[in-house]
């Protein structure tokens, strides 16, 4: 009974320290494409801002014209090269989550929604 006592007074101590242990610090927020131009503009080094880029998560959904007007206000062309990995990275894995095997139709073999496949030797799977 002792022992049922203490770990009830034990609880509140072991889910405060679960608690602050779940905290995050926030992330940097991302660069905007007139703070690359700025970074450009002050002398800073295509590997320098390739690295501010990385710490700050900075992905930018851009058109060729986007890339064309970034180089021509002396953004490098590393990193222009960068971002556009980067977004073909993003796009990658926003298509991966959307259509792959778990996509917004579920399982495809049975145990989801979804359209029929007709695998080999004409087997289907619903």
């Amino acid at each position: 009974m002792k022992r049922l006592a203490f770990l009830a007074a034990l609880l509140p101590f072991a889910l405060a320290l679960l608690a602050a242990g779940c905290a995050t610090t926030p992330s940097p927020p991302p660069l905007g494409e007139a703070e690359i131009v700025a970074l450009a503009k002050s002398g800073a080094t295509a590997p320098q801002i390739i690295e501010e880029l990385k710490r700050t998560h900075t992905v930018l959904m851009l058109r060729g014209s986007d890339f064309a007007r970034l180089g021509e206000e002396g953004v490098p062309k590393e990193v222009l090269d960068y971002l556009h990995e980067q977004m073909i990275a993003e796009i990658r894995w926003r298509d991966s989550a959307l259509y792959g095997p778990y996509g917004p139709y579920g399982s495809r073999f049975g145990f989801g929604w979804g359209p029929c496949i007709v695998g080999p030797r004409g087997a289907v799977f619903c």
